[in-house]
């Protein structure tokens, strides 16, 4: 259980312990401080320990207490699985009757509540088409001069939100429409897969004018326009297509049929998922210029709402996020700090696990904390880690490609960026410096995550093998680029800007290079970033 305030008094009072030596020598003190005296269950957090009066400052580390986690040779605590109060003690090699103890409670994971889902924030052009099961085929009207459609598929019950094993590889139990057809045409079927190159995609009134491909438990949601055809659709039109659209409610369990297919629970059976729905719709045609609002939820113990908006890195960070934001023809509106509550603060002090998104994992936890409104949200926290290796530091992950926008408290209703790099240094020379600004690099993050967030998938994937669907991105082969190689990188993408191997410096690339990475955005990255619902 969670502490009581009497006892984060006692906690705070076990911090430091020391000894004495007898005899009128100069007193040996073992210290030992945590990152905080609170970690959620399975996270990890630093431990050091300073050894006062005596040269050789090395020291063993060991817990006390039965499941009481493990700590590494280097200080590295990492908690159990169950929650509780346990004694991390270091003692020291030079004099080893002197240690020093500090406490550290384990929090339980934070209950797994999913709430009704929210309406739009956005003041009109809503239709509420209630809640529908899988399999369901679902039609609404859009009238003419639509800018763009959004179409919104969030879980009522707890069941939507199951895993699935296909091929033996576990997969979250994406929420996305099975067809999507205008005026009786077929425009999306998730059981065809576009080809990898957007230039050879079907004509604007056909399959190939909507794309979806992310990882979207729970909650999914698919955005149109957002690939060449459509937009140059729109650009011709004035707007999507009117008329009747027809879809069928869908997620992957549901389709989990074959014998290679399995739910992730181990049942053999599934009942349908249930879904509320939800279009959203933009009077058309794509504007030009607009103006994005920006909350800041605060998930941190190094801010809070008062500190952070008279802090000057906060400051240089918001800067750059505007500038990034007007290379897409969006001007940063209003921007908000809002200060979470402290026991989530303390949850997350060692950071976020990425490793998981499902519904009741750490990073649905957080998103699911979005108020309701008309903002990009973007959840500020010490940092993310990943217990599944790789060689990469993530420094910002999206709830889902494109997000619910407008609609807050869902699983997905924003993105997590990372502000380990925010004040290195304090003060950052003029002009965007990823190599040297902790804070233009913080808002490079930001600016990419709420590009997800907004409908851009990566110009290139990691593995050089899919591309994203606009015609003017350039796109970087792994077989051709980086032959011999797992994965393209930056410097594997700007080697062709004009032609192939391009589109390192872009944005939405998968990678971030302090040196390399410029921001760029192509006039369709621009055009699908305007078209959705959260630019006014």
């Amino acid at each position: 259980m969670r502490p009581t305030p009497s006892r984060f008094a006692a906690v705070a009072a076990l911090l430091s312990i020391s000894a004495a030596c007898g005899g009128g020598a100069p007193a040996i003190t073992v210290s030992v401080s945590p990152a905080s005296p609170f970690v959620g269950v399975g996270q990890t957090q630093q431990f050091t320990a300073t050894v006062a009066g005596a040269v050789d400052q090395s020291v063993t580390w060991t817990v006390t207490e039965d499941n009481g986690g493990t700590i590494s040779a280097g200080g590295l605590y990492t908690a159990p699985l169950l929650p509780g109060s346990f004694h991390v003690v270091a003692i020291s090699v030079a004099v080893g009757s002197r240690n020093g103890t500090a406490t550290v409670s384990v929090l339980p994971p934070p209950a797994c509540t999913l709430e009704t889902p929210q309406p739009s924030a956005l003041p009109a052009q809503v239709i509420e088409l209630g809640v529908h099961t899988t399999g369901e085929a679902v039609t609404f009207q859009v009238p003419a001069a639509t800018g763009s459609v959004t179409l919104l598929q969030q879980g009522t019950e707890l069941l939507a939100a199951q895993s699935i094993t296909l091929n033996g590889k576990l997969s979250p139990n994406t929420v996305v429409p099975a067809t999507i057809r205008v005026n009786g045409t077929l425009y999306y079927d998730q059981n065809t897969q576009p080809p990898a190159d957007p230039a050879s995609w079907g004509s604007p009134n056909g399959i190939g004018s909507m794309y979806f491909d992310s990882s979207s438990p729970w909650t999914g949601t698919v955005t149109v326009p957002n690939t060449s055809n459509a937009l140059e659709y729109v650009a011709a039109n004035g707007g999507v297509p009117a008329g009747t659209w027809s879809i069928q409610v869908f997620d992957y369990a549901s389709g989990c049929s074959k014998p290679s297919c399995a739910i992730g629970d181990g049942s053999t059976s599934y009942p349908p998922g249930k879904y509320d729905l939800k279009a959203l719709l933009k009077p058309g045609p794509v504007p030009a210029t607009g103006t994005l609002d920006v909350t800041f939820y605060l998930v941190t113990d190094r801010f809070t709402k008062a500190t952070a908006e008279a802090d000057g890195s906060m400051a240089r960070m918001r800067e750059t996020l505007g500038a990034y934001f007007l290379r897409a023809g969006v001007a940063l509106g209003t921007v908000t700090f809002v200060d979470l509550p402290a026991d989530v603060k303390v949850r997350y002090a060692s950071g976020v696990n990425v490793d998981g998104t499902p519904p009741c994992d750490d990073v649905a936890a957080v998103l699911r904390m979005a108020n309701p409104g008309n903002a990009m949200n973007l959840f500020l926290v010490n940092s993310l880690f990943s217990n599944q290796g790789g060689g990469y530091t993530f420094v910002g992950l999206d709830g889902t490609v494109p997000g619910p926008s407008s609609v807050g408290g869902t699983v997905a209703s924003g993105a997590l960026v990372s502000i380990a790099n925010l004040a290195r240094p304090i003060s950052c020379p003029p002009g965007i410096d990823l190599l040297g600004c902790g804070a233009d690099f913080t808002a490079y993050v930001a600016a990419h995550e709420a590009g997800h967030f907004m409908g851009l998938y990566h110009v290139t994937e990691q593995d050089g093998a899919l591309f994203d669907p606009v015609k003017d991105t350039p796109t970087c082969p792994l077989a051709s680029c980086a032959p011999g190689k797992t994965e393209v990188v930056v410097a594997d993408c700007l080697k062709y800007p004009a032609t192939a191997c391009g589109g390192g410096d872009n944005l939405m690339f998968w990678l971030l290079s302090r040196a390399l990475s410029t921001g760029a955005l192509s006039s369709q990255q621009s055009s699908i970033m305007r078209a959705n619902p959260l630019v006014r």
